[in-house]
């Protein structure tokens, strides 16, 4: 069992300690799209009062991943094609800008971060939840290295509900994991040669090749 409370003193900290177990469960699948969240059940297992928890979950409604009912219920942000859809208007115009600066900004301490975040093929077996942490902090390494706030900023905003749609996408199936991993590779290639363009051109293929998949394992499911 959980105990933030012997974590954490300050009621600020603990808001957050709550926002980031809460966050990570839902990015992560440990609470499902469309499932409840219930304060008291959640203070039941965290072993806090319903007061921060209640401030937790309006920060993560900003953050997108939850829906705040009318009727006063709360559920998990469940992803839909048309979402999705504009999900990756943004992320297609936005990730590849990220990758060209950090092609430029890059510092060699962020490289080798980034180089942590490469599968490799050591016939190790990794869970979804492993997968999906590695996967999510290449592409945040990018972004970060790109060296604009603005930019970081702007897509920071996005990166929850991403996680959610890319969870999907890699819970699907082996054929889609082992491609993202090739596409990695290529990203981090033409980063670390400091080819912008090439850097840019491999981060749009590989968003676009996300977005596809998504549509196709959409469709499966009508």
């Amino acid at each position: 069992m959980i105990n933030l409370k012997q974590q954490v003193m300050k009621k600020e900290t603990l808001k957050k300690q709550v926002y980031e177990y809460l966050r990570e469960e839902i990015i992560t699948g440990g609470i499902a799209p469309g499932e409840r969240l219930v304060e008291e059940k959640i203070a039941k297992q965290i072993q806090v009062s319903r007061s921060p928890i209640r401030e937790a979950i309006r920060m993560l409604e900003k953050d997108g991943l939850v829906i705040v009912n009318k009727g006063g219920g709360v559920t998990v942000f469940n992803p839909d094609m048309e979402n999705f859809q504009f999900l990756y208007e943004c992320r297609v115009e936005l990730e590849p800008a990220a990758a060209y600066y950090a092609a430029q900004r890059i510092t060699e301490e962020q490289i080798e971060e980034l180089r942590s975040k490469l599968f490799c093929n050591d016939g190790k077996s990794f869970e979804l939840k492993e997968i999906l942490e590695i996967n999510t902090k290449f592409h945040e390494g990018i972004v970060q290295a790109s060296g604009n706030p603005f930019l970081i900023k702007m897509i920071r905003e996005i990166r929850g509900i991403n996680s959610l749609y890319r969870m999907a996408i890699l819970r699907k199936g082996v054929l889609r994991i082992e491609s993202a991993v090739q596409e990695h590779l290529e990203i981090f290639g033409a980063i670390i040669n400091g080819d912008g363009e090439k850097a840019r051109k491999y981060m749009k293929e590989h968003i676009v090749s996300d977005y596809n998949y998504y549509i196709s394992i959409y469709r499966e499911r009508k």
